[in-house]
C-alpha cells in the first residue's frame, strides 16, 4: 500500500530480515516514503537482493548483505561493509526472527530451540544495533525492534519464542536509555498474528495456506482477522519517522486488539 508521506527523503535505512514479511514490506513502506538508500541484511543472500532489484526498479538506492544475525562474526563483518559504503545511518529496523521448530514447552522440549531462537530473536538484535551505533550516532535516528504480541502474554507451547519476544521489549527501554544522549530513540512494535511466510512459507501449499489466513477470523483479537504485513510496516514508519520524535523505549502493540484487553463479544441478544 502506497504512502503519500516523504518522511525519508535524504535519510539510509537498515533492515534486517528484509527479504520477506515484515522487513520486505518495511522496505517496501520506507522507499515509497522516499527513503534515500536502503541496506537489505538477510540470511538468505539471493532473496535479499531480489529485493534489492526491486527497490531499484522503483527508482530507488539499496544493496543487499548476506548476514546470519546469531553469528557475531557475520554481524561484524556486515557492519565493516556497510561502514565502508555508508558514512551514516538514520534508520534500523531488526526484523530478523525465527520460531524453531519447536517453540517450546517447560515439560521436556524447550532446550532443542532455545539457543538458536534466542541468539536470533534477542542476541541478534543487540549485537546488530551494537555493530552499528557507530553509523547511528553520526546523525542520531531510530532503531526500531520486533516485539510480538506473544512477549506480552502467556500463551501454552510457545516458551522460547514468547521469552526472546519479550526479552526484545526489555532489551528496547535499555538500549533506549542508553542511546538516549546521542539523540537516537529505540522503540519496538509487537505485531499479532500475520499473514507472513512466517506462518504460510513452509506449508505443503503455501499459496493455499496463505488464503487461509487471509480468511480466518480468530476471536483472539477484537478485530478478528490477522494483521497485513503493510499494516505493521506502517507503525514501523511510524515509528522511525520523525513523527515519533517525543516516543522512545516504547512498545506498540499492532494485534488487532489482543493484549490487556478482553476480546471476548457479547453474545447476541
Amino acid at each position: 500500500m502506497a504512502s503519500q508521506c516523504r518522511r525519508f527523503e535524504g535519510k539510509l535505512a537498515l533492515v534486517t530480515g528484509g527479504a520477506n514479511g515484515f522487513g520486505r514490506a518495511t522496505v517496501q513502506r520506507l522507499v515509497d516514503e522516499g527513503l534515500e538508500q536502503v541496506v537489505i541484511v538477510d540470511r538468505d543472500g539471493a532473496a535479499a537482493a531480489a529485493e534489492v532489484e526491486k527497490v531499484r526498479a522503483n527508482g530507488g538506492r539499496g544493496f543487499a548483505i548476506e548476514c546470519d544475525v546469531a553469528d557475531v562474526g557475520a554481524v561484524e563483518e556486515m557492519a565493516r561493509e556497510v561502514a565502508s559504503r555508508c558514512e551514516r545511518l538514520h534508520v534500523l529496523v531488526n526484523s530478523a526472527g525465527i520460531s524453531g521448530s519447536s517453540q517450546g514447552r517447560l515439560e521436556g522440549d524447550f532446550l532443542p530451540t532455545w539457543d538458536a531462537v534466542m541468539n536470533v530473536n534477542l542476541r541478534g538484535t543487540v549485537l546488530v544495533a551494537q555493530a552499528l551505533l557507530p553509523l547511528l550516532k553520526v546523525d542520531g535516528g531510530a532503531i526500531v525492534n520486533i516485539s510480538s504480541d506473544g512477549g506480552h502474554c502467556g500463551r501454552r507451547g510457545a516458551l522460547v519464542y514468547d521469552a526472546s519476544k519479550a526479552g526484545v521489549a526489555q532489551a528496547t527501554k535499555s538500549m533506549a536509555c542508553e542511546l538516549v544522549d546521542y539523540g537516537i530513540r529505540v522503540n519496538a512494535v509487537a505485531p499479532g498474528y500475520a499473514v507472513t511466510e512466517f506462518h504460510f512459507g513452509h506449508a505443503p501449499d503455501p499459496a493455499a495456506r496463505k488464503r487461509e489466513l487471509e480468511e480466518m477470523q480468530p476471536d483472539s483479537c477484537l478485530m478478528q482477522r490477522l494483521a497485513r504485513p503493510h499494516e505493521v510496516a506502517a507503525g514501523i514508519a511510524f515509528l522511525a519517522s520523525e513523527d515519533a520524535s517525543y516516543v522512545t523505549g516504547t512498545t506498540l502493540c499492532i494485534d488487532g486488539g489482543r493484549v490487556g484487553l478482553d476480546t471476548r463479544r457479547p453474545a447476541p441478544k
